[in-house]
């Protein structure tokens, strides 16, 4: 549609300083993208702002009036009907029904700062919601009589004025823009979208510059970009809202939410603060069956998380669920760790996620350091109320029957090895090479400087925690199941937790250790089913 009634008269000139009626019309212009009956809004024509709809087979044109006269007092009637000195058909209300210049339908809109009194209250119900005759039926009739030869261009007067005029009070520029913004918010949610709030922010100023560059083109030289179409505008809301949708993957935190825990904690430290504490982890009876299938299923929802990097987690989509998961499973099986080490890693990534509500640093399970794996599988940042952050660096190892006394001694040597600037250096830069910052809650700036590669090692012990997985087959579990075999089991891993600790090296007894134990009924039962449930997804993925 054209503009008709070519006029620059209260246009860009009054406009310098003055920027309410810009988030007014980005209302309008919001309004227009959310229903598809409006075709455009247009800034500065034949009102300050003008929507176009149709309805019902018949074209609208709502005249819409911003006003942000200053006043203690409400907007009362004989303000509204006030001539402008000696100026005849001057009011207000005058102005409103003068736009009425164009063919087809009429309706008007008055939007204040200030709200009105009692005897304007009927004009601020939504014409669909009115039931006439009502309060502004009879203000009509009083406009009617007092300025009884009074029409606008297309020949009606103040009757159907007041049964299509709206006064909307919008109060300050804050609360519209508040407004503006939530309506903004359901606008992209309703087209998949979901922006922050600083996303929101920047494109609201891409439509309050639109509204203003609208409002302030000359009607006269550059008459259709004062019109603001439809079509266009949403396509260019799309656009920002899928450009914010690609920076927010870019810094999107993968790692908030998390399958349900699995494993039941049964023991554990009671004194809060030690250096060295342990936690008992049961994977339960159904029916007085052991659930391995269960814990089987569990640990594969772990998968990929596990397996692959934060950047790839965050990329994740329905067209592409299938092929990364294939990915994990295939990264899972090609590494060059036995399988039941990997399973080990694995649990211990599913407790200290479920349980510590940490942050993996992606893959490191994977990572080839001068051509060998680390010993520490897991590394993951730990939030703890009141403390630093934390590095946790895990070793975990299934432990079959009878082998229990030479892992332990195993994983101190492990331990031992560890607190030298040689291999802590080497972590540290392991963890450098795969952590992706832009992805993770952000960390103090002594977690973060105790990572930097020119820190001293010294940095990385005030913030390391070693946690030791020890999934092994349990003496107390190998009968199945038993009345009290909870009971059984606190006393077995109080002991291997009395052996571990007795066996610690000097160098690691002023290191936080966390001691994980997971009593097993049969560790190949749970490979076996682990193994199965992975070769029937490569089956499906084939």
């Amino acid at each position: 549609m054209s503009i008709t009634s070519l006029s620059n008269a209260g246009g860009p000139a009054a406009r310098q300083g003055f920027k309410y009626q810009d988030h007014v019309a980005v209302s309008f212009i919001f309004k227009m993208l959310r229903d598809s009956s409006y075709s455009q809004v247009e800034c500065e024509t034949a009102d300050d702002i003008v929507a176009v709809f149709h309805f019902s087979g018949a074209l609208f044109n709502e005249y819409i009036q911003v006003k942000t006269t200053e006043s203690d007092r409400k907007w009362n009637w004989q303000e509204v009907i006030a001539l402008d000195g000696t100026k005849a058909d001057s009011s207000l209300l005058h102005k409103s029904l003068k736009c009425d210049k164009r063919p087809g339908l009429a309706r008007f809109r008055i939007v204040t700062k200030r709200d009105v009194a009692t005897i304007l209250e009927g004009f601020k119900v939504e014409l669909e919601k009115r039931m006439l005759p009502d309060s502004t039926t009879e203000r009509g009739a009083v406009l009617v009589k007092k300025f009884k030869k009074f029409v606008s261009p297309q020949k009606r007067n103040f009757s159907y004025w007041a049964d299509n005029c709206v006064w909307q009070v919008y109060g300050d520029v804050e609360a519209l823009e508040a407004v503006n913004i939530k309506a903004l918010s359901q606008l992209a949610e309703g087209l998949g979208n979901r922006p922050n709030y600083t996303q929101l922010q920047a494109i609201y100023d891409e439509f309050l510059e639109m509204a203003d560059k609208a409002a302030t083109a000359n009607v006269k030289t550059a008459a259709a970009s004062k019109i603001i179409l439809r079509e266009p505008a949403l396509a260019h809301l799309k656009k920002l809202l899928d450009e914010a949708d690609d920076k927010s993957t870019a810094t999107s935190k993968p790692y908030k939410k998390r399958p349900d825990p699995f494993l039941v904690e049964f023991h554990a430290s009671t004194e809060k603060g030690l250096l060295h504490s342990f936690s008992g982890f049961d994977v339960k009876y159904s029916l007085k069956k052991w659930r391995h299938e269960n814990f089987a299923k569990h640990l594969i929802e772990w998968l990929p998380e596990f397996s692959l990097k934060a950047s790839e987690i965050v990329n994740i989509l329905a067209h592409n669920a299938e092929a990364i998961l294939a990915r994990s499973i295939s990264t899972f099986s090609d590494s060059d760790l036995p399988r039941d080490r990997l399973i080990a890693e694995l649990i211990l990534h599913a407790i200290l996620r479920s349980r510590q509500n940490s942050e993996p640093i992606a893959c490191k399970v994977f990572y080839k350091s001068a051509g060998k794996l680390s010993e520490f599988g897991n590394a993951h940042i730990v939030q703890i109320p009141g403390q630093d952050n934390q590095l946790w660096l895990g070793l975990a190892r299934l432990i079959k029957a009878n082998s229990m006394d030479a892992t332990l001694e195993q994983i101190c040597e492990v331990l031992d090895e560890t607190i030298s600037e040689t291999v802590l250096s080497a972590e540290r830069e392991i963890i450098i090479s795969l952590r992706e910052p832009l992805h993770h809650q952000p960390k103090a700036d002594a977690f973060n400087q105790a990572l930097h590669r020119n820190s001293p090692v010294d940095d990385m012990l005030n913030v390391l925690c070693f946690p030791i997985l020890l999934t092994y087959d349990s003496e107390a579990l190998s009968s199945g199941w038993l009345e009290d075999y909870i009971n059984n089991l606190k006393t077995e891993i109080e002991t291997h937790f009395s052996t571990f600790t007795t066996q610690l090296p000097e160098n690691i007894k002023q290191v936080k250790v966390m001691v994980f134990l997971v009593p097993m009924e049969s560790i190949e039962l749970l490979i076996k089913a682990f193994n199965a449930r992975c070769e029937k997804l490569e089956e499906l993925q084939a």
